[in-house]
C-alpha cells in the first residue's frame, strides 16, 4: 500500500482446514454458473494497481508531516468478499484491511486499524480509508499515523487512484523495457535518496542517506516477465500486471563479490511507458538495510 514515514517511514508501506463433502453433480448442477458475490460489493473485487504517481497533480503522492516528505504510491491491493457487505483488502506488502460497503463506497470497519509493514519494518495505523469505484477505475483517500521514537508522523493521501488489472497480462510487459536513468535527488521531498540503516563499530544504529544514481536496464523475457539489470551488475526478474511489476520470486539475492551479497525483499515498479516510479527495499552488499523511493526517466 504505502511505505511509511521519515526514518522508519523512509525504511518505508490463518490457513483454514476444511473437510469437503464430495457429491456427484446432477444435470442442473453440472451447468450451474459459479456463485456471484452477494449485495453491491462485486464491483470492488479483484486486483487494483496504483496509477502512475504524478507530483504535478499530487495523484498517488502521499504527504508526510512534520516535514515535507512526499511518498509516491506504487503497488497493488486485492479485494475479496467476506460476506454480502464486507470486503477484505490485502496489499502487496502483506497488510490486510477490512472494509464495509455503504452507499458512499467502502470505508474501514472497524474505523481504526493497524498493520506492521514487513518490507519497511514500520508500523502504521489508518484512521480513514475510503474507496469508490467507477468501472475499472478506483479512487481513494487515506489518513494514517506512524509511531516513531522522535514522535508520531502523519501520513495523508488525498488523491489516490487505481486501475483494475488481470492476474495474467502478457501485454503489460511492453511498458517497461529500455534504459532508464534515476532522476536527480531532492533532499526536500526525499525523492531518489537511498536510506540505509546499519550498525556502527560502537554497536549503535547508523543512518545514511545517499542520492541514487546510475542506470537501470530492463528487457522483456516472455509473456509478462521482465529482467532488470542494476548498476552493480545484478540481474533481477519481475512479473508485470497492468502498469506494475513486482519481484518474482518475491525475495532474490545477487552475489557481487566473494564476500558481498545483495538481497531484495521488495521491488515494485510502475510504468506508463514514459517514466518509472519505483520502491525498493532490501539488504546491500555491506549488510545495511536500505529503502529507496525513486523516479526514473529514459536515458
Amino acid at each position: 500500500m504505502f511505505q511509511s514515514t521519515r526514518r522508519r517511514a523512509l525504511l518505508a508501506l490463518p490457513v483454514l482446514a476444511a473437510t469437503a463433502i464430495v457429491t456427484v453433480p446432477g444435470p442442473a448442477q453440472a451447468h450451474a454458473k459459479p456463485a456471484q458475490p452477494i449485495g453491491g460489493i462485486a464491483k470492488y473485487l479483484g486486483k487494483w494497481n496504483y496509477d502512475q504517481p504524478d507530483r504535478t497533480t499530487m495523484t498517488n503522492i502521499a504527504v508526510i508531516k512534520p516535514g515535507t516528505m512526499e511518498a509516491p504510491q506504487v503497488g497493488d491491493i486485492v479485494f475479496t468478499a467476506r460476506d454480502r457487505d464486507t470486503v477484505v483488502g490485502r496489499t502487496d506488502v502483506g497488510c490486510t484491511w477490512t472494509f464495509k460497503a455503504g452507499p458512499a463506497g467502502l470505508h474501514l470497519d472497524p474505523a481504526t486499524q493497524t498493520c506492521h509493514n514487513p518490507t519497511s519494518n514500520a508500523w502504521y495505523t489508518i484512521s480513514t480509508w475510503t474507496v469508490t469505484v467507477n468501472g475499472d477505475h478506483e479512487k481513494e483517500t487515506i489518513k494514517a499515523v506512524s509511531p516513531n521514537p522522535a514522535g508520531n508522523y502523519d501520513w495523508q493521501l488525498d488523491r489516490g487512484a487505481r486501475t483494475k488489472t488481470k492476474e495474467y497480462d502478457p501485454r503489460s510487459a511492453a511498458r517497461f523495457p529500455g534504459t532508464w536513468r534515476y532522476d536527480a535527488a531532492d533532499p526536500a521531498t526525499r525523492a531518489n535518496i537511498r536510506v540505509t540503516r546499519s550498525t556502527g563499530s560502537d554497536g549503535k544504529p547508523v543512518v545514511t542517506q545517499t542520492p541514487e544514481q546510475g542506470l537501470l536496464t530492463i528487457t522483456g523475457e516472455y509473456d509478462n516477465r521482465i529482467t532488470a539489470r542494476t548498476a552493480d551488475g545484478c540481474t533481477w526478474t519481475l512479473l508485470t500486471r497492468g502498469n506494475t511489476a513486482h519481484l518474482d520470486p518475491a525475495v532474490q539475492t545477487c552475489v557481487t563479490s566473494a564476500t558481498a551479497v545483495v538481497t531484495l525483499r521488495y521491488w515494485s515498479i510502475a510504468s506508463d511507458g514514459r517514466r518509472l516510479a519505483t520502491i525498493i527495499a532490501g539488504t546491500d552488499a555491506n549488510d545495511g538495510e536500505f529503502y529507496l523511493n525513486a523516479g526514473l526517466s529514459p536515458a
